[in-house]
């Protein structure tokens, strides 16, 4: 885990009411806030004035927020609610009695109404104990490039040289999928008794993991 500088500390229990009144969550996912969920901390801000980084475009502030588990794991669609309902990035850091995880969903401003924002595609680490030393906060030149830095330890694919937060996402989220559908296709490969059926499931195969390599290209 990142060590985060001590101007930076916050420290403020968000009540789960403010986060009902601003994401507007169905009847079951209040409910799991409950089952799930012991408190929302505010733990860390990382803004101009916190960190003396300059903001950008899409990245005005960092919120790192500690979220205490009742539970071994927290359901994605609380951590949706909570993102939906705090309109900066969020890093969440997970704790529960299997240790702390990482999670975090890509966020930008959306194009349409620049006040509200997109929640993109959640990725979320292990469940491990926390390291006794933490490791410091990367160099940054911005608030941006500081966001890209917390966030890539949880993607699957290291970035391109010059490639942007968004688009290594999309490529991950694209990695993802691919990988899910060689799977499927290996899993049916395997059950399949037909030659015929083989031969055209190791086509469609062989397509998905040339794409696949493509992508996990540096």
């Amino acid at each position: 885990m990142f060590s985060f500088p001590p101007q930076t500390a916050f420290g403020k229990v968000i009540p789960k009411s403010r986060i009902y009144i601003h994401a507007a969550p169905s009847r079951r996912v209040k409910e799991l806030f409950v089952s799930q969920l012991s408190e929302i901390v505010w733990a860390h801000k990382l803004s101009p004035e916190t960190l003396h980084l300059p903001a950008r475009p899409g990245v005005p502030e960092i919120q790192i927020f500690d979220l205490h588990l009742k539970t071994a794991t927290l359901d994605d669609d609380v951590l949706q609610a909570i993102d939906r309902a705090v309109p900066y990035p969020v890093i969440h850091r997970l704790h529960s009695e299997k240790g702390t995880a990482i999670s975090a969903a890509f966020k930008r401003p959306s194009e349409a109404d620049a006040s509200q924002w997109v929640v993109g595609s959640r990725f979320t680490s292990a469940f491990t104990q926390p390291l006794p030393v933490d490791t410091p906060l990367p160099t940054a030149i911005d608030l941006g490039h500081l966001y890209a830095a917390l966030f890539a330890p949880l993607l699957p694919l290291p970035a391109r040289t010059g490639e942007s937060l968004s688009a290594l996402v999309a490529r991950c989220e694209a990695y993802l999928r691919l990988r899910r559908q060689i799977d499927q296709l290996t899993a049916r490969l395997h059950r399949e008794k037909q030659f015929n059926r083989k031969v055209e499931i190791n086509q469609q195969l062989n397509v998905i993991r040339a794409e696949f390599g493509r992508l996990e290209m540096p």
